[in-house]
């Protein structure tokens, strides 16, 4: 299946990285960042672009094929994050593109939209593919993302990482270790359910400039709890990450 979905000119860019070592191991990546996003996760860093585009540009895409006709051969990867880029009706078009500079694609989503995932994934456009693991997909994932307990994101969560076992690319898997979404019996379970196959990313909580403060609170995990997590993680998973910040 091939999405239909316009121009890429109807990407709502409202951020971009020219040159990243961080945000893709072992690219030199440009960093593509959407304008909205269909959660309110209380300790989400990223807020600018999900309540605060009314005090953001929006950015000409095109500002990204320069970038690549100017450095090709240097950049040699673009990644997709936001916000979150599957809200976006021009991504796919905007991915055909890049892919046509001959750079590699990631995509980081929430794994809200599994539709939009699928029909990347058969049309060949990604390279890597980058889900968030906030908590398991029941109501302590909606309570992780700001959602209605009744909310249909824990079953689109589970199809996009159904699609991410099967999809034979690189993967990843993004936790952050919050006590009041995250605790030992939530992090087991997601352990045994998310695929061994990817890199499993686990960081601190950071509480400042978060989109919430009152719901997402100060509280952090000390040093042992996150090494506890790391030994939970790595008695299943052979490939995991963790960032402990500062």
């Amino acid at each position: 299946m091939r999405l239909d979905d316009g121009e890429s000119a109807g990407f709502d860019l409202r951020g971009f990285i020219g040159n990243s070592l961080l945000e893709w191991e072992g690219h030199v990546s440009a960093v593509v960042i959407a304008g909205g996003c269909n959660l309110r996760c209380p300790y989400c860093h990223s807020w600018r672009y999900v309540t605060g585009l009314d005090g953001l540009e929006r950015l000409d895409p095109e500002i990204v094929f320069d970038l690549l006709a100017r450095q090709k051969g240097w950049i040699d990867g673009v990644v997709f994050t936001g916000g979150e880029p599957t809200l976006q009706p021009g991504l796919a078009a905007l991915i055909r593109r890049v892919r046509g500079y001959g750079a590699k694609v990631k995509l980081h989503t929430n794994g809200s939209r599994p539709e939009v995932v699928a029909a990347l994934l058969d049309e060949g456009l990604l390279d890597c593919l980058a889900l968030d693991c906030k908590a398991p997909p029941d109501s302590r994932l909606c309570a992780a993302a700001g959602v209605p307990a009744d909310s249909a994101l824990p079953e689109a969560v589970r199809k996009t990482f159904e699609l991410a076992r099967g999809a034979g690319i690189d993967r990843e898997y993004h936790t952050t270790l919050h006590p009041r979404f995250v605790d030992r019996e939530a992090f087991t379970a997601m352990s045994g359910e998310l695929d061994p196959g990817g890199l499993w990313i686990l960081q601190q909580y950071e509480p400042d400039d978060c989109l919430d403060p009152a719901g997402a609170g100060t509280a952090r995990y000390g040093e042992a709890d996150l090494e506890m997590f790391r030994t939970i993680a790595a008695a299943r998973h052979p490939s995991v990450l963790l960032k402990k910040g500062s």
